[in-house]
């Protein structure tokens, strides 16, 4: 059997299908997949990335379950995360930029998850009105359910 036949369509994570989307041949990439727009039942934006390309294992899809299960609530802890760290000297924002980060409304927004098979996982606001942000939004690093960096994005090669 071919690696390539070892590597599902289709993953089953708590209650939501993920269907393989289009990736780089050394990658295998999942993505919840939704019944159409606008549905009620949509799942967070979640995607599970294997490199190279294989099944993922038990603890990737375990770590995928939580945050589907816990988005909203990571995703707050996520922004409060940015919030404090963001505001720290090494960050190089301004005091309007700055100033945003205690408005009622965080400065970044749309979050979406990647969870990698080593069991780390980004959470990237890929909206943002701050400039470190340009072009692809900000990310922050967890293990777990703990934020542990800020993931500057602004070079990045997205796929």
């Amino acid at each position: 059997m071919s690696a390539a036949a070892e590597v599902p369509e289709r993953l089953e994570i708590a209650g939501t299908t993920f269907v393989r989307i289009e990736s780089p041949e050394s990658i295998a990439c999942w993505a919840a997949r939704s019944d159409g727009p606008g549905d009620v039942d949509d799942p967070p934006p979640v995607s599970v990335v294997v490199e190279p390309a294989a099944a993922p294992g038990q603890p990737a899809l375990d770590l995928a379950a939580v945050v589907l299960e816990r988005f909203a609530e990571l995703a707050g802890t996520g922004a409060a995360y940015l919030r404090e760290r963001l505001a720290e000297p090494e960050f190089g924002l301004d005091d309007a930029e700055r100033a945003t980060l205690a408005a009622p409304e965080p400065p970044f927004d749309e979050p979406e998850a990647v969870v990698w098979d080593d069991g780390t996982w980004l959470l990237r606001f890929a909206e943002s009105s701050l400039r470190l942000a340009d072009p692809y939004g900000i990310g922050v690093l967890f293990e777990g359910t703990e934020p542990t960096g800020v993931e500057d994005l602004s070079g990045a090669d997205l796929m």
